[in-house]
């Protein structure tokens, strides 16, 4: 028993967490640009499922165009969608 509160109380005694990943990284220009296109409805048909297909391995980029979203509505006078009725 007493080794169970030994190994308890080690853990509990490490001051840090060990967290292993990788950062999330930020889209090259040439994407935040096509976010931007994307977003005012100007993005190539063509160019339009490609995106698609980055944002879906990327998803830490989807508030990115959402932002965008909302920069132009903010822009137009339309005041941003909370969701409530």
């Amino acid at each position: 028993m007493n080794n169970s509160f030994a190994i308890l109380a080690g853990f509990l005694d490490r001051g840090e967490a060990e967290v292993e990943g990788r950062a999330l990284e930020s889209p090259p220009e040439a994407v935040r640009s096509k976010l931007r296109d994307f977003a005012r409805g100007e993005l190539p048909e063509a160019e339009r499922q490609a995106l698609v297909d980055q944002l879906a391995v990327n998803r830490h980029w989807i508030p990115l165009l959402a932002d965008e979203v909302k920069t132009l509505r903010s822009k137009a006078g339309n005041p941003p969608d909370t969701g409530k009725p």
